[in-house]
């Protein structure tokens, strides 16, 4: 996504939600400056091996995401396909015992199961924004080899794909390396996010507002996106019935 194209999209989300693009901005320094001794040309080049040409799922944290897993583990080609962790997500699939392939993370999700994944060898994206920037310095360097991702101007260190919460940005990556098809498990749009989404949730818990805002902003994205993009998608529909 070049970032003149991206602009404007970006600007119509600061709007809606008051954001701070000072602090993005410095996010994106800061990430940059964390992975200035990661060379990411070999991690980029992974991630397009990883996708080209396959059938990725795209794992949502909403509260249909283990009902999804479930049903997809029962088709032919289950062991065939590339798994995508948008956060959270990660969570259901280390307790599916499901291959988590990559991982898009603005690092809400629990720290120690993305950690667990990428020692498992989940490619990981790291998003860097004006809320999170604490735990960037916390737990970026302890990642190890990862990838950085910014919803600002892009730099040599931290990339931009578009996308603006972690399940429309894991569209936007995914899509821009030719996969073959593309199924969406586990993104609900509704009011009611997965406990999966927050560390130390037991249950699935109502939105607040501005959750709601987003994922009307999340949806909106990705139905834009495949309105461009010439690959098949599937979206696994809710199975609760509820959200």
């Amino acid at each position: 996504m070049e970032w003149i194209d991206w602009q404007p999209i970006y600007q119509d989300i600061v709007n809606r939600l008051s954001l701070d693009t000072i602090m993005d901005i410095r996010a994106t320094q800061l990430l940059t400056e964390l992975l200035k001794d990661i060379e990411p040309d070999p991690l980029l080049q992974l991630l397009e091996q990883r996708i080209i040409n396959r059938t990725v799922v795209i794992c949502g944290a909403g509260p249909s995401l283990e009902q999804h897993i479930q049903i997809l583990k029962e088709r032919n080609d289950y062991q065939d396909m590339v798994f995508v962790a948008a956060d959270g997500a990660v969570s259901l699939l280390l307790e599916q015992n499901c291959t988590c392939n990559i991982i898009v993370t603005d690092l809400d999700g629990d720290y120690n199961h993305i950690k667990q994944a990428t020692q498992n060898g989940a490619l990981t994206i790291v998003h860097g924004h004006g809320d999170n920037m604490d735990k960037i310095r916390d737990v970026v360097l302890s990642l190890g080899s990862v990838l950085g991702s910014t919803q600002v101007e892009p730099t040599e260190r931290t990339f931009l794909w578009g996308g603006f919460t972690d399940g429309d940005r894991a569209c936007y990556v995914v899509t821009n390396y030719s996969p073959k098809r593309i199924i969406l498990a586990g993104m609900d749009f509704g009011k009611v996010v997965g406990k999966w989404s927050k560390p130390k949730h037991e249950t699935h818990f109502a939105a607040p507002q501005r959750k709601v805002l987003k994922l009307e902003i999340a949806q909106e994205l990705i139905t834009a996106l495949f309105e461009r993009v010439d690959i098949p998608c599937t979206i696994l529909e809710s199975v609760l019935g509820n959200e």
